[in-house]
């Protein structure tokens, strides 16, 4: 007998739920959620924000906590009186919606659940054809009786933001109040996971595999259009970073600042962090499973989301660069938009937590980016704003703070003249920072090598024998040098 796909996939794949779920009956031979925690008590697996870190100040500002009957979930603040969370959190186990007097959205400032301010809900939306048994369409709309005071919403990805956001090896993260362990640990606070972008080629089937930190990962089977695969590696470590029991239809973000943006939506998983629920390692280490929000903009638009039809496109940051104040950041527009200001965010790679940003008005198009950290290597992206649309990001630029972030570009010579006393004045151009490159002349005759150094765009060097030289001049700097075209001189 020739069994679906998505069922085989049903009976490996859980959702990342509730620590307590309601009893159901089980269908025979394939694992749903209430076949596996029908004794709805709590095993601690390995951490789910497992391994995760505590969120930077206002990271975590859109994170609700989603209570529904027995069951504990999380979900993202989208617009003033809007939650956007898993459909399996809300759902019955036929996959009809739950009452809404059923369900309840907590918000936190201090990100503690301990001072949860809970809200009563008013109408629950089901993405259409949502199946509880292979977990598609997973996604849910919560609508909220009265805005949450304080919480700062996060906006919808745009499809073009998406598509960006979501590439292979991409950084996204998530958040979550759910377990820390697959056996079921919890924190009262919210945490947050660091986590790579899986290729579709690899989610999408079941004989691939992926390496993120040195850590490597087997794809899962799933329909890579309306769902995406994403995993981390804490640095230095063997130890995986992923979401976990509770944490389902959490966020899936990307960007920082004005220019986050929800792509995802926490949504099912093989155990947690390399671990099954009773705490023994799995040898087969997979990928956690998102719901991509970009295929529902037009339905969750019809359910009431405020969703950003249009975006101008992304910026180019033309120039990124360290200097003396931290990191200096050009914009070229991405289309004919009229842009307002632009916005550069530089995220430390390994201390995302390590942030900073600028803006810049449209007409001057650049910025810097101060109060880095000296020696750290950062991922530079720009937004663009027009009228209150918020544009994709751009590509990533990686800048070392108080270093180059790249090899010089060549320089030029200009001009190479004799002047009495075999002395050569040679006029340079190069268009480094002088305070990370060093550039010389330097000249040849066949037996001896002479060396000048280049300061202010001019050098004198004796060329003491009465020889043909060739001569370039050389930049360095601490990832390697270029050389100019060689020119011939003779002495007299």
């Amino acid at each position: 007998m020739v069994i679906p796909l998505r069922l085989l996939l049903v009976a490996a794949v859980l959702p990342v739920t509730a620590l307590t779920v309601p009893t159901a009956q089980a269908v025979e031979g394939v694992q749903t959620l209430e076949s596996v925690h029908v004794d709805n008590t709590p095993r601690v697996v390995t951490p789910r924000v497992v391994n995760g870190r505590e969120p930077g100040t206002g990271e975590v500002g859109s994170l609700v906590y989603v209570q529904a009957g027995g069951i504990a979930c999380s979900g993202t603040l989208v617009d003033a009186t809007h939650v956007i969370t898993a459909a399996h959190c809300v759902t019955t186990s036929t996959g009809a919606p739950l009452s809404a007097s059923r369900v309840s959205v907590g918000w936190s400032a201090t990100i503690f659940r301990s001072g949860l301010v809970m809200v009563p809900v008013t109408r629950i939306a089901v993405a259409p054809d949502y199946s509880p048994r292979t977990y598609v369409n997973d996604i849910a709309v919560i609508t909220l009786a009265a805005p949450i005071a304080g919480a700062t919403p996060m906006t919808v990805t745009t499809e073009a933001g998406s598509a960006q956001a979501l590439a292979p090896g991409v950084a996204v993260r998530s958040a979550g109040y759910g377990s820390t362990t697959a056996t079921g640990g919890r924190t009262d606070r919210a945490l947050v996971a660091d986590l790579t972008v899986i290729p579709n080629s690899v989610c999408s089937r079941t004989d691939k595999t992926y390496v993120v930190g040195g850590v490597t990962f087997t794809g899962l089977g799933i329909d890579t259009t309306t769902a995406v695969c994403a995993i981390g590696v804490r640095l230095g470590t063997s130890l995986l970073i992923d979401t976990c029991y509770g944490d389902s239809g959490g966020p899936l973000y990307a960007g920082n600042g004005t220019g986050e943006r929800l792509v995802g939506v926490v949504s099912v998983g093989i155990g947690c962090a390399g671990f099954d629920d009773r705490g023994a390692e799995l040898p087969d280490k997979k990928p956690a499973v998102y719901t991509r929000v970009a295929p529902y903009l037009d339905w969750l638009a019809a359910s009431g989301v405020q969703v950003k039809e249009t975006a101008p496109a992304a910026p180019l940051v033309s120039a990124a660069r360290s200097g003396a104040d931290g990191i200096l950041a050009t914009f070229t527009p991405g289309d004919s938009v009229a842009v307002l200001s632009y916005e550069a965010v530089a995220t430390n790679i390994t201390d995302p937590s390590d942030v900073g940003s600028c803006t810049s008005s449209a007409r001057a198009a650049s910025c810097t980016i101060t109060g880095l950290t000296p020696g750290a290597t950062y991922n530079v992206l720009g937004f663009a704003l027009a009228a209150s649309e918020q544009s994709a990001a751009s590509v990533a630029t990686s800048v070392t703070v108080g270093g180059p972030n790249a090899k010089p570009t060549k320089p030029r010579i200009e001009s190479a003249t004799m002047t009495p006393g075999r002395r050569l004045l040679v006029l340079v151009s190069a268009s480094d920072d002088p305070t990370w490159t060093r550039t010389r002349i330097i000249c040849r005759d066949g037996v001896d090598v002479y060396r000048a150094d280049v300061t202010a765009g001019r050098t004198v060097m004796t060329l003491p024998r009465r020889r043909d030289y060739l001569c370039f001049a050389k930049s360095t700097n601490n990832l390697g040098s270029t050389r100019s075209q060689r020119i011939p001189v003779s002495v007299p």
